[in-house]
């Protein structure tokens, strides 16, 4: 069916769009469940701490970059315009920076200086990613030696970028206010040039929310995101340019000191607005989980079980037929069991060591391998490991409260239930399919 076929069937049209719409519905009020359970308000406050803690040093830091290269005046017009909102906070912020680097000048206090100024900025760099971790219900941290890599390719790309995006807008500008060839089209192209921040800004969250969290975020979930989290700062920007005129009171008590109180509270509500928009992009990527259910408690025990033994022995399978190592993608699209659930189950059996992650270069995500030999993993060992995994109580504090022989009575029924099921090697759980399979064929 061509576009004007399609445009033109309204019954189809009207159909996708409801269900779109409907879609988009659920992920966003899915978005704000989630993000009042994990608590992202007290994380929000606490970055927004952690932010005006290390802003200072940061712009220190980009200061001392960019006037390496001779552009140091960008950046300051740069943080001029994100603060235009704040314009006191602004001048406070630059003149501290500026001071913090005049100061680091002196060898009496350069060393305490630059500690001060990394613990500072890698804690705040280090507190966004647990978050972002939080979000995507992550356990696993990068590894010190690619944090250490991915900070400082921060610390250079972030005023290298301004500095060049700057440089592009400004030649923009002057070209359209000097060249009368377009001046038909000047209206236009300043509109565009007014979108050009949002652009940037719309580029750096989606590189945020992107790569900051350990785990496969795909592009096209986070680029919507992205997009809205940009319109919604620039919309912040705008309702605190129009509320000056109902915080009067407020700088008439505070006077010069208002500023600070002010600036945090934007802090605070740009905070709100990132993390919001990184759980919507994880809403939008593993909406299929959480059309299923709404958390780990939600499936039952037994689940639990049956899905781990499925997922273990299609890997022991895979891999007693020397096949390709599968990744959690690959075991949700085979199973039909979603993301977040494979991965959930996936970190419970690497846990207890029945399985290891593996990084391969030809593989975007890890690859899941058996941690010992297929023929001694078996459906007993599983339910033994998985069941034993976690604080146990005090096996004294049991016997004191419970008969003795009760508990040899119950222990003698679980035994013999494990032993009966340590005769079904995990790797023969999908024998059934494989025949069936096989009869299909022929």
């Amino acid at each position: 069916m061509g576009i004007i076929d399609y445009l033109k069937d309204t019954e189809k049209l009207k159909a996708d769009l409801s269900r779109v719409l409907k879609e988009a519905w659920g992920k966003t009020w899915l978005a704000i469940n989630q993000f009042i359970d994990k608590g992202l308000f007290q994380y929000a406050g606490a970055l927004a701490f952690n932010t005006v803690l290390a802003i200072v040093p940061l712009v220190a830091l980009f200061f001392a970059i960019s006037r390496g290269f001779g552009y140091s005046g960008i950046i300051e017009t740069t943080i001029r315009q994100l603060l235009s909102s704040q314009p006191d906070a602004a001048n406070y912020i630059i003149q501290f920076a500026n001071s913090y680097l005049s100061n680091a000048r002196s060898s009496a206090i350069i060393g305490f200086g630059v500690l001060v100024m990394l613990y500072s900025v890698i804690g705040l760099i280090n507190n966004i990613e647990t978050v972002f971790n939080i979000i995507w219900n992550v356990k696993k941290t990068r590894g010190i030696a690619r944090r250490v890599m991915s900070y400082l390719s921060m610390f250079f790309l972030v005023p290298v970028t301004i500095v060049i995006v700057s440089g592009i807008h400004l030649a923009v500008s002057r070209f359209i206010g000097s060249s009368s060839a377009f001046a038909f089209l000047a209206p236009l192209l300043q509109l565009l040039i007014q979108l050009i921040p949002i652009a940037v800004i719309t580029l750096v969250f989606t590189l945020v929310y992107k790569h900051v969290p350990n785990t496969r975020v795909r592009l096209k979930y986070a680029i919507g995101p992205a997009l809205l989290a940009a319109i919604f700062m620039e919309l912040l920007q705008r309702a605190y340019v129009y509320g000056q005129v109902f915080l009067s009171s407020y700088n008439a008590i505070y006077g010069s000191l208002a500023a600070l109180p002010l600036f945090m509270l934007w802090v605070q509500f740009s905070w709100y607005i990132v993390l919001f928009f990184a759980l919507l992009t994880h809403t939008s990527q593993d909406y299929d989980y959480y059309s299923l259910c709404d958390g780990r408690q939600d499936i039952s025990y037994n689940n639990r079980t049956l899905i781990s033994a499925a997922l273990l022995g299609l890997i022991c399978r895979s891999f007693r037929d020397g096949k390709e190592h599968y990744t959690a993608t690959m075991l949700k699209q085979e199973t039909g069991i979603p993301a977040r659930l494979v991965t959930e189950i996936l970190d419970d059996l690497c846990t207890v060591k029945m399985l290891e992650e593996r990084k391969e270069p030809e593989q975007k995500e890890p690859t899941y391998a058996p941690y010992e030999d297929i023929d001694n993993i078996t459906v007993g060992k599983m339910l033994e490991k998985l069941n034993a995994h976690g604080k146990a109580f005090n096996r004294i504090d049991i016997l004191n409260r419970i008969n003795p022989k009760t508990m040899e009575h119950i222990n003698s029924i679980w035994n013999n239930y494990i032993s009966g099921m340590n005769e079904v090697k995990i790797s023969d759980l999908w024998a059934l399919a494989d025949d069936k399979t096989t009869a299909d064929a022929n």
